[in-house]
């Protein structure tokens, strides 16, 4: 068996453990992916989130979180450190909330995945790929583990600033499924999924949206992986600018994006895809070309009522929006290829 290969997917099976890459090289270099992660948290941090953010904590207690993250990319037993360590990935962060916990994660991720792009020999596309998935579903599980243990507590909002509504994983009381990584289980559920599921639990008319890249075949087999997960980080953080605070933002493999908008119907759903689609037009640009997006929606519970039935509700929104070249449902077909969304 190629050692490269690795399995992944929604619902399938977690990616394997890569335990050739270079671990302990990485290892080496936790205070400063430490440091990149604390930059990154206060990147996307508004100003008065930045203020309360423990620091000096994190800058004791840092290292040993992103040491344990990256010597999960090598083996199992790794990752169960990293999920004993859950807890601090949200203390460490600042945050008071389950949307506070998956962005500490994902920062994390940012942190740990610089360090492996300059670990990482030029042209080990296929080590990058399965380190790719792998760090995605450390990064996951160790957030759903955090938000299992509830290592998050409310925190009144400023005076000036109004308190966030309730994010898509529901109020502080209700406890979310620990991850099938944590409990043995051979499936994973991927976080946004599980978010999805607190979401339609809490009632409540919402949107999904995928934003899938154009060409994402085209750009993997014709870019090489560094190239290619550069531009992909610039679309994630243009993405994220793009939505509103209380909007769930998930990253999956293969240029995928999901968005979960609480509060939205079809005419708000549209208005957040037309942003996200320029945003990702103006976020990153390959041979000198803008990447684009085609965008599918679906609102609960028009579209569905299931996580089931709304994923595959946006799904089909993309592969109609690709095969209609329109923008919405019902326009005329456009002219030229640009970012699309259908419904």
């Amino acid at each position: 068996m190629n050692p490269h290969m690795h399995e992944r997917g929604i619902g399938g099976r977690a990616p394997r453990a890569v335990p050739y890459a270079p671990i302990d090289a990485l290892i080496a270099r936790a205070d400063a992916v430490a440091k990149r992660w604390l930059i990154e948290l206060l990147d996307g941090a508004p100003l008065t989130v930045a203020a309360e953010m423990p620091v000096a904590d994190l800058a004791a207690d840092g290292p040993a979180v992103c040491a344990a993250a990256m010597e999960a990319l090598g083996s199992e037993r790794g990752l169960q450190g990293a999920l004993r360590q859950a807890p601090d990935l949200g203390r460490l962060a600042g945050a008071t909330d389950a949307a506070g916990v998956v962005a500490s994660a994902e920062a994390l991720r940012r942190a740990v995945w610089a360090a492996v792009l300059e670990e990482v020999p030029r042209g080990e596309d296929a080590l990058l790929a399965a380190l790719a998935d792998r760090l995605a579903h450390v990064c996951t599980a160790t957030a759903q583990a955090a938000i299992a243990a509830r290592g998050a507590r409310p925190r009144p909002a400023p005076a000036e600033v109004a308190a966030p509504p309730a994010t898509a994983f529901g109020d502080e009381d209700a406890e979310p499924p620990l991850p099938r990584a944590a409990t043995g289980e051979p499936d994973f559920v991927p976080l946004w999924m599980a978010a999805l599921e607190r979401q339609i639990s809490a009632g409540g008319r919402f949107g999904l949206l995928l934003v899938e890249l154009d060409g994402i075949e085209r750009l993997r087999s014709s870019e090489t992986a560094e190239t290619l997960a550069g531009a992909l980080e610039r679309v994630g953080r243009g993405v994220r600018r793009s939505i509103r605070r209380e909007d769930v933002l998930a990253h999956e493999t293969d240029g995928r994006l999901w968005v979960i908008a609480p509060g939205v119907g079809r005419t708000g759903a549209s208005a957040l895809a037309r942003r996200i689609a320029q945003a990702v037009e103006g976020a990153a640009q390959l041979r000198g070309a803008p990447l684009t997006a085609s965008i599918g929606a679906a609102l609960f519970p028009d579209d569905g009522r299931d996580p089931e039935a709304l994923a595959g509700e946006a799904e089909q929104s993309v592969l109609t929006a690709r095969a209609a070249g329109v923008r919405f449902a019902g326009d005329s077909p456009e002219p030229a290829l640009g970012p699309r969304l259908v419904r």
